[in-house]
C-alpha cells in the first residue's frame, strides 16, 4: 500500500492530472474533478472557520448526491472524521449515533424524501440549526454546534462562514468514516475505518473489475452503507471513475440514466438487478455500455446480471462493513461458472480462513465459520466486550458467516452461521434452499428461516416476494413441488408466506431482518396468507 494515500490526496492528484474529467453526476448537477476539488477546499476552509479541528467528528445525513460527496471530501480535507447517518433513522437511532461518537455537527437537509429531518433531530436533542441557539462557537457542554442545513440548490451550506483551506491534515492512519452496522437484535455498532486502507482496498477491487480511467459508475444504493462509502467511493477515486448517483432505486430512471450517461460500471446487488430486469421499462433503453461491476453474492442473481445487463467483466464479491467493503472477489477473467457460483479469492489486502466450532481450520470445500484479517477494522468504537467476542486471540475477525474455501483459494458463501436450521436433526443453511427456490420463474426474492412450532421443534418457513405479474394462487404448492424435485425431502419448507416487496421487514441498517420474519411466522401474524403443507390448507 502507498502509505501516502488519503482521500484528499487522491482527489488532488485527479484534479491535477485529469481535471477536466467528470467526477460526479448527481441530482444537484455535475462537476469535474477540478471543480470537485475546489468545492472540497472551500468547504474545508468553511468548516475550519466554524471552529472544527482535525479529529472532530461530523454527522452526514443526506441522500446520495453531490452534497454527500463534497461534504465527505471537504471534511477529510479539514482532517475531520465523517459519520454517515442512515436517512431512515429516527430520533432514538440519531441520539444513539450522536452520543456514541460525540458529533460536533450534523450536515443535513431540511427534508429528506418528504420527511422533516430537523423534527427527528430535535426529538433526539440535536435539532437546533447551526448558528442558532448554540451560537457559531457552540455553547453546549458537549461542543455540539448544531444541524447545518444544506439546500440542494446551494453550492455550499449558506450558514457557514468562509475561510481559507487548511494545510493538508489527513494522514493514511486517520479515521475517514465511522460507520454504523447492526445485527438483528442490537443497536447499530460503530465501525471506524481508516483513510489508507480504504484507498488500498478500493484499488484492489477496481483492478479485479478491470476498471479504466474515465469509466462511469452507476449506483443508487445509499452511500451511508459500506457498499457506497467503503466501496464505490474509494474505487472511483483510485481509478478516475465518474460517479453517476441516484438517490434511490427507481428502475426506469436507473435505466434511463445508464443510457444517457453511457455508464460502464454497474453497482447494484441482486435485489436491484431484479428490480431493473423485471421492470416494464427494461428493453426500452440502450444499456449496452455496461461492461463490468458487481454481479452479486448468490448464483442466479449473478447469472441474471451477466446475461440480462451484459456485465461480461462483472465480478461476484463477498463484503462486510468491518472488512472495508469487499473482502473477496472473482476476477473479470475468471470463467463464468466461477463468477456465478463463487465469490473468488481474497483481495491482496485481505486474508480469510474457515474454521469449525472448535476453531480448527476446515479442509478445502468444507463449510465453517469465516474469519478475516488484513484490511479489517481494529474494533468497534469504545466497545471492549463486543471486540472480545468479535476477534480471536490471534487477531482474526469473526464475520458470523458460513463459507467454504476450495483448494484453489476461492470462497463460496453459504449463509449466516447463526441462521443455520436443524430440521429433523439435520443442519441446513437457508441459502441452500433459497438457491433452489430463486430459480423458479415466479419468484423475485426468497427468505428461508427456521421457526419453532408449538411442540418446540424447528420447522422450515419460507417468505416469498413474487415477480411482477406472477400468479400467486397456488404459488406455495408450486414452490414445494419445485424444491421436492431438486432436493431431499427435509429441504422442502412446510410453511409459506407471500409478501409484497415493501412488506419485507428490515433492520435499522437496511438489511432483511430474518429475526422479525421468524417472529412473524411463530406468532402466526400472517396466518391468513400462510399455506401449511402438513395441515393441507
Amino acid at each position: 500500500m502507498d502509505t501516502s494515500e488519503t482521500f484528499p490526496a487522491a482527489l488532488a492528484a485527479l484534479a491535477r492530472r485529469n481535471g477536466d474529467l467528470e467526477a460526479v453526476v448527481a441530482p444537484e448537477g455535475r462537476v469535474t474533478f477540478a471543480e470537485l476539488a475546489a468545492r472540497a477546499d472551500a468547504l474545508a476552509g468553511a468548516l475550519a472557520a466554524a471552529g472544527l479541528r482535525p479529529g472532530n467528528r461530523i454527522g452526514l445525513q443526506l441522500p446520495n448526491g453531490l452534497r454527500w460527496i463534497v461534504t465527505s471530501l471537504g471534511a477529510h480535507r479539514a482532517g475531520l472524521t465523517v459519520v454517515p447517518i442512515n436517512t431512515w433513522y429516527r430520533s432514538t437511532e440519531l441520539k444513539h449515533v450522536a452520543q456514541t461518537v460525540g458529533l460536533r455537527l450534523v450536515v443535513t437537509a431540511g427534508t429528506i424524501f418528504g420527511r422533516d429531518v430537523l423534527d427527528d433531530l430535535h426529538e433526539a436533542g440535536y435539532g437546533e440549526e447551526y448558528g442558532g441557539a448554540y451560537g457559531d462557537t457552540g455553547s453546549r457542554s458537549d461542543g455540539y454546534l448544531g444541524a447545518l442545513v444544506w439546500p440542494a440548490d446551494a453550492a455550499l451550506p449558506p450558514a457557514l462562514p468562509t475561510g481559507t483551506p487548511p494545510a493538508a491534515t489527513a494522514g493514511p492512519a486517520d479515521l475517514a468514516f465511522i460507520l454504523f452496522t447492526s445485527g438483528s437484535t442490537a443497536l447499530p455498532k460503530p465501525v471506524p475505518v481508516r483513510q489508507g486502507l480504504l484507498l488500498a482496498n478500493g484499488r484492489a477491487v477496481g483492478r479485479r473489475m478491470r476498471l479504466r480511467l474515465g469509466d462511469r459508475l452507476w449506483i443508487a444504493a445509499p452511500f451511508f452503507f459500506g457498499f457506497g462509502c467503503e466501496n464505490a467511493f474509494p474505487v472511483a477515486l483510485t481509478h478516475g471513475v465518474t460517479l453517476c448517483l441516484q438517490e434511490r432505486v427507481d428502475p426506469e430512471a436507473a435505466l434511463a440514466m445508464i443510457e444517457r450517461e453511457r455508464c460502464t460500471v454497474y453497482y447494484g446487488l441482486t435485489p436491484t438487478t431484479r428490480a431493473l430486469t423485471s421492470s416494464d421499462a427494461f428493453g426500452r433503453y440502450d444499456i449496452s455500455s455496461l461492461r463490468t461491476g458487481v454481479l452479486g453474492l448468490m448464483g442466479e442473481g449473478n447469472r441474471l446480471a451477466y446475461e440480462k445487463l451484459g456485465l461480461t467483466d462483472g465480478c461476484s464479491a463477498y463484503g462486510i462493513t468491518e472488512g472495508y467493503g469487499f473482502v473477496a472477489t472473482t476476477d473479470a477473467d475468471d470463467p463464468l461458472d466461477v463468477r456465478v457460483h463463487t465469490q473468488g479469492r481474497a483481495l491482496p489486502t485481505q486474508q480469510l480462513r474457515v474454521v469449525d466450532e472448535r476453531g480448527v481450520p476446515c479442509p478445502p470445500d468444507v463449510a465453517g465459520q469465516l474469519e478475516i484479517r488484513g484490511a479489517v477494522t481494529e474494533g468497534y468504537l469504545d466497545s471492549p466486550e463486543q471486540n472480545a467476542e468479535a476477534f480471536t486471540a490471534d487477531g482474526w475477525f469473526r464475520t458470523g458467516d458460513l463459507a467454504s474455501v476450495g483448494a484453489e483459494g476461492r470462497m463460496s458463501y453459504v449463509g449466516r452461521w447463526n441462521e443455520l436450521m436443524k430440521i429433523n436433526g439435520i443442519r441446513i443453511a437457508p441459502s441452500e434452499v433459497e438457491k433452489i427456490i430463486i430459480e423458479h420463474g415466479d419468484v423475485d426474492e426468497v427468505f428461508v428461516v427456521g421457526m419453532t412450532d408449538a411442540g418446540g421443534d424447528e420447522r422450515m418457513a419460507c417468505a416469498l416476494v413474487p415477480r411482477p405479474g406472477a400468479d400467486t394462487a397456488g404459488l406455495a404448492e408450486r414452490i414445494r413441488s419445485h424444491v421436492r424435485a431438486r432436493a431431499a425431502s427435509y429441504k422442502v419448507p412446510t410453511r409459506f408466506l407471500v409478501l409484497t416487496d415493501d412488506a419485507v421487514p428490515m433492520t435499522d441498517t437496511g438489511k432483511v431482518s430474518r429475526r422479525l420474519l421468524r417472529e412473524r411466522f411463530e406468532a402466526a401474524e400472517f396466518e391468513a396468507a400462510e399455506f401449511d403443507a402438513e395441515e393441507g390448507r
